[in-house]
């Protein structure tokens, strides 16, 4: 499962009426899929619960999941019309992550949620509050004229035609439940037998549940801590000591000038504030434009575009190009938003290009792993930085990474990189 895609910021389709899915702000649109429900299957509850017991163990990805069940719960005769699940988890950017599907549109969107929607009064208010915090069963008539609705939620749905609305915790281990949401088109709202029955359901479902939430939170921590391409590698498995494969990359290595100075002055909090934005600045760069952050090591930071992710070498090139000019005008940007500020200090980076062959792997003792990039092309990188001092330039690269952009650059000449026994014809990156 991905974490956070890549089509997260993507703009999506419109929606058809009468369905409203107007998502506020803290509440970002991660995937959208439309599904489709075959009508001419007719099954019994026990059909159902007989999936989730077997083949639904199989469905790895959530959205295929709740589409699965969705789609089972209307060819039972449930009266299911809506469903929603709403999950918490670990991630540096999220509170937690929510699937709704609906029959009318036909669509399952995926969306993730952040800390600040806890203290928005459209969430406070919404029954969906208590279930999650209080682990509280809720159960809404819609077809009254307003009585018992709580929310902008509820008259949407009365409006759309949905008669009953339920909340309904998952059991979890966790503080703050998980939740599944139903809403069904029949008069009436939902029958006794089927309430009966979909709990009886939701009991197994949230099992299913359980694992996915374990399985996302394991993901998400291990890009947060690893990087994209190293977590997708650990995750499926590829843990043992040594393991790794060679690959062809531009390098990228940074390092923040006169960082020690600062760190003798500054108070640790600060210091530390201040890495973190500068980190953001320079990490985001890189991530937006397809490289991957490898580690932060002090003030520095080494990251690598891998030529296999893009569909030619120059498009690498370009990426990191792209990468580096951009992050330097944040950090610039950064300096001036910041510069009022009595506890900042005017930021300067150096950025290195190299490309080269790396060994993209598992290195460390038996107990205690690091999955890194290594190898003559990753020193190579460091020294090229290193020289972005000397020489007065915020971004210089090796002859290589040169060629394979389509533009003219400052030959800054052949120099001698320290510790390593050979030398590099260096040019200057325009800004």
């Amino acid at each position: 499962m991905n974490a956070i895609p890549k089509t997260m910021f993507s703009d999506p389709a419109p929606v058809p009426s009468p369905v409203l899915r107007n998502y506020p702000a803290g509440v970002c649109l991660l995937n959208r899929n439309v599904f489709h429900i075959d009508r001419t299957v007719s099954l019994a509850p026990s059909d159902v619960e007989n999936w989730l017991l077997d083949q639904a163990n199989k469905v790895a990805d959530t959205t295929a999941l709740i589409e699965g069940f969705g789609a089972r719960l209307v060819q039972a005769g449930l009266g299911v019309a809506r469903l929603g699940l709403n999950v918490g988890t670990l991630h540096p950017q999220a509170l937690g992550y929510a699937w709704n599907w609906n029959i009318l549109d036909g669509f399952c969107d995926e969306i993730m949620l952040n800390e600040g929607v806890l203290s928005m009064e459209a969430y406070r208010s919404s029954p969906l509050y208590r279930t999650m915090e209080f682990g509280a069963q809720v159960q809404i008539s819609l077809e009254s004229d307003g009585a018992g609705r709580e929310g902008a939620l509820m008259t949407e749905l009365a409006e759309a035609g949905f008669t009953e609305y339920l909340a309904v915790p998952l059991p979890t281990r966790k503080t703050r439940s998980n939740a599944v949401t139903l809403a069904t088109l029949q008069p009436g709202g939902f029958t006794d037998l089927q309430k009966h029955t979909l709990h009886r359901l939701l009991k197994i479902f949230a099992l299913h549940v359980e694992r996915h939430v374990a399985e996302r939170i394991t993901e998400n921590i291990s890009r947060a801590y690893l990087g994209r391409e190293a977590a997708q590698r650990v995750v499926s498995g590829t843990i043992k000591r040594g393991g790794g494969r060679p690959i062809r990359a531009i390098v990228w290595s940074s390092d923040m000038r006169g960082f020690s100075g600062l760190s003798e002055t500054m108070d640790n909090q600060i210091t530390a504030q201040m890495l973190d934005r500068y980190f953001s600045v320079m990490a985001d760069a890189v991530i937006k434009h397809g490289g991957d952050v490898i580690k932060f090591i002090g003030d520095g930071m080494l990251a690598v575009f891998l030529l296999e992710d893009f569909d030619t070498p120059e498009m690498a090139a370009k990426a990191a190009a792209t990468s580096a000019r951009e992050a330097v005008a944040l950090l610039d940007a950064l300096n001036l938003e910041m510069q009022d500020d009595p506890d900042w200090a005017h930021l300067q980076t150096g950025i290195g290009l190299h490309l080269g062959e790396v060994f993209f792997g598992n290195i460390g003792s038996a107990k205690r792993l690091d999955f890194t990039v290594i190898g003559e092309a990753v020193n190579i990188g460091s020294r090229i930085e290193g020289f972005c001092k000397p020489l007065n330039r915020n971004i210089l690269m090796s002859a290589p990474v040169a060629s394979l952009l389509h533009e003219s650059f400052e030959d800054m000449g052949t120099q001698r990189l320290n510790g390593i026994s050979r030398t590099e014809n260096l040019f200057a990156l325009g800004e």
